[in-house]
C-alpha cells in the first residue's frame, strides 16, 4: 500500500487525488450558486466568496509544501490533499442576521454572521462529501474526515481585544499541521500576500457587513449630507483599524508556529514577510481616504 494511502482500505493515490478535486470543484460551486448568484444583493457576499476560498487554499498548500521540504516526514502528499479539502469547505455555509445597532442619531445594520455554527456546517457538509464517495469504495479515511472536520473548525474567528485583531480559540498546541495550515492561511492575506490584497479584502468585508450603507447606496435615493458624513466616519474608521489588525496578526504569530516542529517552523515564518509593507500601506490609505470626498471614498471602497 502506497505511504499516501496512510491507512489500509484506501484507494489509490490517482483515485483520492480525483475525488479531492471533484470535492473542492463542488465546494467551490455551493459557494458561487449561494454567495455570487442570488438576486438579492444582500446574498452575494464581497468577501466570504470563491476568490477568497482559492486564495486560502493557495496559502495552504504553500504552507504545507513548505513544511513537507523542511522535513518530508512531516507532511504527506496526502496531507496536502486534505488540507486544500478542508480549505475548499471552509466556508460552504453562511448563515447570517440583521443586527440593528443604535448609534446616536442613527441605526446601523451590521450582517451577523452565525461563528461557530457556520463553520460546524461547512465542515459537516465537507464530511458528508467524502462519506457519499466513500459509498463506492473507500477514498477517505476516517483519520481524513476527522482531519477536515478539526481544521475547518479552527477557523471560527473570535477577537483578541489586546492585540486588537482576530483570534482563532479553536487552534491548539496539539492542532495537526493540516488544521494549523488552514487557520493560519483565512487570516494570512496581510502576512503572506501582501498590501494590495489584504486592501481589497478589507474593502469587501466591510462592504459585506455594513448592510445599511450598501442599502443606501444601491437604492439610487440621495443621501442626505448628515447620512454621507456618518458613512465616510464608519469608512474611516474601518480603515484606520486595519493597521492595528495586521500589527495584531504580527504580534501572535510567534505563538501561532510555535507548535509546527523546529525544523520546519522557520520555513513557514519566513511565508509571512509582508506584515511592515501592510502596515504602512494600511496607515497611508486611511490617511488618505479622510481626504476624500464621500463619493471618492465610496468608489475607493468597491461600491
Amino acid at each position: 500500500m502506497n505511504r499516501e494511502n496512510l491507512v489500509e482500505g484506501v484507494e489509490s493515490s490517482e483515485d483520492f487525488n480525483s475525488n479531492v478535486e471533484r470535492g473542492i470543484s463542488e465546494a467551490l460551486s455551493l459557494l458561487r450558486e449561494r454567495y455570487e448568484n442570488q438576486p438579492d444583493e444582500k446574498d452575494n457576499l464581497p468577501f466570504h466568496n470563491v476568490e477568497h476560498t482559492q486564495r486560502v487554499m493557495r496559502r495552504v498548500e504553500t504552507i504545507l509544501r513548505a513544511i513537507q521540504e523542511a522535513d518530508p516526514g512531516l507532511v504527506s502528499d496526502h496531507d496536502v490533499e486534505i488540507g486544500r479539502l478542508a480549505s475548499a469547505y471552509h466556508d460552504t455555509v453562511q448563515q447570517w442576521e440583521e443586527n440593528k445597532i443604535k448609534d446616536g442619531e442613527f441605526t446601523k445594520v451590521l450582517r451577523k454572521r452565525f461563528a461557530g455554527k457556520n463553520e460546524t456546517a461547512s465542515s459537516d457538509e465537507a464530511v458528508t462529501f467524502m462519506a457519499k464517495t466513500n459509498e463506492n469504495g473507500v477514498i477517505f479515511s476516517d483519520d481524513d474526515k476527522a482531519t477536515v472536520q478539526r481544521a475547518i473548525d479552527t477557523t471560527v474567528p473570535g477577537w483578541d481585544m489586546e492585540n486588537k485583531t482576530v483570534a482563532q480559540s479553536n487552534l491548539k498546541e496539539s492542532s495537526s499541521l493540516v488544521e494549523r495550515a488552514l487557520a493560519l492561511s483565512d487570516l494570512g492575506t496581510a502576512g503572506m500576500d501582501g498590501p494590495e490584497k489584504f486592501a481589497k479584502e478589507g474593502s469587501s468585508l466591510f462592504r459585506e457587513e455594513n448592510l445599511d450603507i450598501l442599502d443606501a447606496i444601491r437604492s439610487g435615493d440621495t443621501i442626505p449630507k448628515d447620512k454621507q458624513e456618518y458613512f465616510k466616519t464608519r469608512m474611516v474608521g474601518w480603515l484606520k483599524s486595519q493597521a492595528d489588525f495586521v500589527k495584531g496578526r504580527q504580534a501572535r504569530l510567534e505563538a501561532e508556529l510555535q507548535s509546527i516542529p523546529a525544523q520546519a517552523r522557520k520555513s513557514v515564518a519566513k511565508l509571512f514577510s509582508k506584515f511592515e509593507e501592510s502596515i504602512k500601506a494600511s496607515k497611508e490609505v486611511a490617511d488618505e481616504a479622510e481626504k476624500m470626498t464621500f463619493k471618492e471614498l465610496v468608489r475607493y471602497m468597491g461600491y
